[in-house]
Parts: structure tokens; sequence; C-alpha cells
């Protein structure tokens, strides 16, 4: 579709931007590529119009979303980065949050995306599925990168971003995870310590390869396994968030809380940080101390 056809906004601090359909991936499990076919790009002149003409309607924020946002523009001549860099140089008071990434696409154009991550609009947020932490199963699953590739980039990224949210997501139970292959996933989010770790039981879609697969897991194994993995992730996300405690800055209010007068704002890492206040806060720009934390977010109190 068009990007230019008018669109109803549910938030209207947040426009979120398509900037491709389809991807590159031949991912076992996956029956997007059925969905959506192949790689198709919106041109950068293209999603920067629909940013100007967001900005001049309110956003504050952007969200550049794809099926994988790394392929972006390998069909067209340009790259993810670029694309980056040419929203974040558009004029006005706004964040950039970019979504999910690929591993072995991320890779390829690792040393530009640093370089695009470096613009003050960029959220430092990184959301990068791993799937598994064993090599043998991620060849299963059809994932072109290894364990190391994924470590590699986690590693790079925070160097140059030490406070920055890592996201992942992993897949339990695929058939041919063994409880060894677990094991290893399970060690490489105990080494890495992701801020988020998405987790999904294994499901098989039909069509897909995975479907036909042997060596496959008993649902309630399964079933442990993404319960041990998750209880793990919990653990993790806490101790990252605690070491926000005591952070004083600006963050952006983006979105009203569920409870009457509290409100959401994101800090530079994309940190959710619950705010309370009688006032409208969304779409402001407000200072605040963080005091408290928890697994999925953090609580602050507003300062004058």
């Amino acid at each position: 579709p068009d990007l230019s056809l008018p669109r109803v906004r549910l938030n209207p601090v947040v426009g979120i931007i398509p900037i491709s359909y389809g991807c590159l991936g031949s991912c076992a499990y996956c029956c997007v590529i059925y969905a959506r076919g192949r790689l198709r790009s919106y041109s950068i002149k293209e999603i920067v119009e629909r940013v100007k003409a967001d900005l001049a309607d309110g956003v504050r924020e952007f969200w550049l979303t794809s099926q994988d946002t790394a392929c972006y523009g390998k069909d067209a001549g340009t790259n993810l980065a670029e694309l980056i860099e040419a929203v974040s140089a558009e004029k006005g008071d706004f964040k950039v949050r970019v979504g999910m990434m690929t591993p072995n696409m991320a890779l390829g154009i690792l040393e530009n995306l640093i370089k695009a991550y470096g613009n003050e609009k960029v959220f430092k947020f990184l959301h990068l599925p791993v799937q598994s932490g064993d090599d043998d199963v991620l060849k299963g699953m059809h994932r072109f990168y290894t364990v190391a590739d994924f470590k590699k980039i986690v590693d790079t990224f925070r160097a140059a971003f030490p406070k920055i949210t890592i996201a992942t997501d992993i897949i339990c139970g695929f058939p041919g995870e063994d409880e060894k292959a677990f094991e290893r996933t399970l060690r490489l989010i105990e080494d890495v310590k992701p801020d988020i770790v998405n987790v999904s039981k294994f499901f098989a879609r039909p069509r897909t390869p995975a479907a036909t697969m042997s060596d496959t897991v008993p649902f309630p194994e399964i079933k442990r396994r993404s319960a041990m993995l998750s209880s793990l992730a919990s653990k993790i996300a806490l101790e990252k968030n605690r070491e926000w405690v005591g952070w004083e800055d600006e963050i952006l209010i983006d979105e009203a809380g569920k409870v009457s007068g509290s409100w959401i704002g994101r800090n530079f890492a994309y940190k959710p940080i619950v705010v309370k206040s009688s006032e409208n806060l969304l779409g402001k720009i407000v200072r605040v101390k963080i005091y408290d934390a928890f697994p999925t977010h953090l609580e602050g109190s507003l300062l004058h």
C-alpha cells in the first residue's frame, strides 16, 4: 500500500511506518514467506515523506517496522543504516525505534548500523532474535548465522552503547532440540543477559518444512523448557532493570498507563518508565528519577 494513504492512528504520538514487506529468509518454522512474499522495500524518499507528514500531525516517536528490518533495501540498492540516517536527519524533536532484525542480515551492515545508531534521535534498542543457543538447531531452523555471530553483534553494540536495551526471541522445543541443545540456550541467555527475552513454544505451522520434521519434542517437555527459560529471562530482566534505579534524565511520554493517572515514558534506551500525574502528559518530554525496578518496567517520580 502507498505510504501516503491516510491512516487511523491509535496513538497520536507514535507513527508506525512499514519500511518493507516480505523477507529474504527461509526459516523452517515460518509462514511469513507464504503470506508476505519476497522482499519489497519502500524507497527512502517515500519513508522520509511519511515522516514529514506525521511530524506535521504531532507524532513524536517513529517505529520503523518490517518482518526483518535488516534486509531493508537489499532489493533497491540501499540498506537499513542509510534509511536510519535519512530519517534521523529530518528536523524536529522526535525519536526513532528500529524494529526486529535477523543476525545474519545485521552482520553485513554492522559497522554502518553502529554509526547510524549514534544519532541521539535513535533509541538505543536492538531487537535481535537468536531463536536458539545451539548451532545445530539453528541449522535445522534454516537460520543462516551462528551463536558466535549473534554474540558478536551484541558485543559490538554494547561496546558502542553500554546501556543499550537488547531484546531477543527464543523458540523452545524445535524438532531436534535435545536436552544439551536446550542447556546451551540457557547458557547463552545467562551469558549475554538480554534485557528482554520473548519466549515461544514451538508449534508446527502447516506447509512449513518444520511441519514434516521428525525428532519432535513432546509438548509437556516444550512447556517445561519454556517455563524454565521464562523464569531465567524474568530474573535477568529484573537484574538489568535494577541497574537503572537512581537514573535521572528526560523521557518521552508515549503512552497512557492502564491505571488512571499513570503514564509510560521511554528513556534513550527505550526503557518503559511509569510515572504518575493528574495532568495529560502524552507527547511531552519530562524529567524523571527512577526509584524502583520490576522485570517488565521501571517506576519513576517527576522532577519539576
